[in-house]
């Protein structure tokens, strides 16, 4: 069975071409497939409608020098020297300037919408109401992405390059309010694709939430404030129709 077949991996590939993460030869051969595979288009679209909305949010930032260097770099026609040494979709989530994930927000979604209005029936594609954060590093680089459905109880996360923690330490995860009151959610685990049980619906956990973040905590601990500063911090965004 083919990658395009599984839908799990489908809807991973698919959130880092949105993310702007799946990059170089990953990222060629995954638009060549959207371009013949329905679904492949479908979840980048779905894809795209989660993050876009949070991607309009975000302040506006004045670019470096260095941003229009590494873009112009990035976007030569040249083939790379050297070919990656792995499988062209395991080598997706290295981090970005948040001005690359900005870019990969506008051009990732851009494309395989214009193709699902294209090739898909005209039949109208539902998001599930859900809620989503796109959490950064200090240093403006892609950190973590968190999502979970608005009635659910499962969060999955994404994280694009593991820190390194001691072995009586753990992630742990918090909401912030817009007032600035931050509370704990849960601690999770320190892998690039995890899932998590929350004890209550996500509307419960998430509903105050204007932004999320992750501190390191001891492990086995139930922190009623983070001991230390956020290694991740970012906007929650909840993506449904309000009536």
């Amino acid at each position: 069975m083919k990658w395009h077949e599984h839908p799990s991996l489908v809807d991973k590939l698919a959130s880092s071409y949105v993310l702007g993460t799946l990059q170089g030869h990953a990222r060629n051969r995954f638009e060549a497939v959207m371009q013949t595979r329905a679904n492949v288009a479908a979840a980048v679209s779905d894809w795209s409608e989660r993050l876009g909305p949070l991607h309009m949010a975000l302040p506006s930032l004045e670019p470096k020098a260095s941003l229009w260097q590494s873009i112009a770099k990035q976007t030569q026609l040249a083939p790379p020297a050297t070919a990656p040494a792995r499988t062209w979709w395991q080598n997706l989530l290295m981090p970005l300037p948040i001005g690359a994930m900005v870019i990969g927000l506008g051009v990732g979604g851009l494309v395989p919408v214009l193709w699902q209005m294209q090739s898909l029936s005209k039949q109208q594609a539902v998001l599930p109401e859900s809620y989503v954060g796109v959490l950064a590093t200090p240093e403006g680089k892609t950190g973590l992405t968190v999502s979970s459905l608005r009635q659910g109880t499962v969060v999955e996360l994404q994280q694009a390059q593991l820190p390194t923690l001691a072995t009586e330490q753990t992630l742990y995860l918090w909401r912030i309010s817009k007032e600035g009151q931050v509370a704990p959610v849960a601690a999770i685990p320190n892998e690039k694709w995890s899932k998590i049980t929350l004890a209550e619906p996500s509307e419960s956990v998430f509903f105050s939430a204007a932004e999320l973040a992750v501190s390191i905590e001891p492990t086995g601990s139930a922190p009623s404030k983070p001991s230390q500063a956020f290694i991740y911090r970012g906007l929650c965004g909840k993506f449904w129709k309000w009536k």
